[in-house]
């Protein structure tokens, strides 16, 4: 195990998470050689594969973030241990990264570590440390500079970068409270360092031949062509989403497109998703010179990790409906925008459409009288109702 706690250490989250599983620290070595670390929380090694703890682990599948509710994957007491904090020192699983002038990977390494993270900084806190950009901080600086580069080298390799805002509904004294987020510059680079992890751990598990669950995309379009297309529309990420292909989970590495990169996996979430708590104890096992998990545990854990993803998918839908119709239901405006992406069923009146005011993309029943085509702005009205999905007539 190697000690880093010497090393000025990044935590960058939201305000008040309640899993804190990655941090990023810069390693300058003979005066001008940059190494980007990136370290993610081991609870791994808290407890065995198949112990009563990784057993339910296994069904919840992945922490719940409902509006008003968290249920977490790991027991309170594991979290404890294993969230990264500010002068705590943690140990994880880490990768150090040497990159080359274009931004691609020259080496990387991955070990066991010990880090002592100097800040626990907020997105926005972030985002002004790189906004002013003080000598004192010459280190995220750097970061940022290393990942921007990275950024550029994915996308010349065919990575689409999605720079379209979100939404996020929040519950502020008994008020539904549906807020438009734009990215932000730390959000990206935190974004880039998680997909890094991803890339290189893929490559160490594909090295070794260890069963792991591959994420694998193929492209069934040209996306330079479609964005093009839909330069100046503010759904083109929407309705290139609707002519690319799925990604799918599989224990053979291959490629993901929309990435740029050869092979990928996520593991950079293993307190709150099983999947990647998997990976990480592959990983882990490889290196202690422990057994490995086989293609045929790993294959059956990827099919109930499917199953039961689908039932958290659906409550997290419904608990999201809930709160979008007592919203809408409060708000009483007498008249939406929305834009229209496509029919999903026609008979039903059932369609995918985006309100551009709250950057949401939702699917509704929309009761119209007009042809109406896709990435065409619209004036709805919002009918009250006990159906399973939002109502609106044109």
């Amino acid at each position: 195990m190697k000690d880093l706690t010497n090393l000025k250490t990044y935590i960058i989250d939201s305000d008040d998470p309640d899993e804190v599983d990655d941090a990023i620290s810069l390693e300058t070595i003979e005066g001008n050689i940059k190494h980007l670390w990136i370290h993610i929380s081991n609870p791994c090694k808290l407890f065995l594969h198949d112990s009563n703890i990784d057993l339910d682990a296994r069904r919840r599948n992945s922490s719940l973030y409902l509006i008003d509710q968290y249920v977490p994957m790991l027991p309170k007491d594991i979290l404890e241990k294993a969230n990264l904090a500010q002068n705590k020192i943690s140990e994880t699983i880490s990768a150090v990264i040497e990159f080359n002038e274009d931004g691609s990977i020259n080496s990387y390494k991955i070990i066991e570590a010990l880090i002592k993270p100097k800040y626990q900084l907020t997105y926005e806190d972030a985002n002004e440390i790189l906004e002013l950009e003080p000598k004192e901080e010459i280190e995220l600086i750097e970061i940022k500079n290393l990942l921007e580069k990275s950024i550029t080298f994915r996308k010349k390799k065919g990575a689409i970068i999605f720079n379209s805002p979100n939404s996020k509904i929040k519950l502020y004294k008994d008020k539904v409270i549906l807020n438009k987020l734009e990215k932000s510059l730390s959000q990206t680079i935190v974004a880039e360092s998680m997909i890094l992890m991803g890339y290189v751990t893929s490559l160490f598990l594909d090295k070794y031949n260890l069963a792991a669950a591959f994420r694998v995309q193929k492209l069934n379009c040209n996306p330079s062509e479609i964005l093009a297309r839909y330069n100046d529309s503010e759904i083109k990420y929407i309705i290139l989403k609707q002519y690319m292909g799925r990604s799918y989970i599989t224990t053979k590495s291959g490629i993901h497109e929309s990435l740029g990169l050869k092979m990928y996996v996520q593991c950079t979430s293993p307190l709150r998703r099983y999947l990647d708590l998997i990976i990480q104890r592959q990983v882990y096992n490889k290196i202690n010179n422990y057994e490995p998990l086989s293609i045929n545990s790993v294959s059956k854990i990827i099919d109930y990790s499917k199953n039961r993803q689908t039932e958290n998918n659906n409550i997290f839908k419904n608990d999201k409906l809930k709160y979008l119709k007592l919203f809408f239901r409060n708000e009483k405006n007498p008249i939406y925008k929305i834009i229209f992406v496509k029919w999903i069923n026609h008979k039903r009146n059932i369609a995918l459409v985006f309100f551009p005011e709250y950057s949401l993309e939702i699917l509704i029943t929309l009761f119209i009288s007009i042809e109406i085509y896709s990435n065409k702005v619209y004036k709805v009205k919002h009918i009250i109702n006990d159906n399973n999905l939002l109502e609106f007539i044109y």
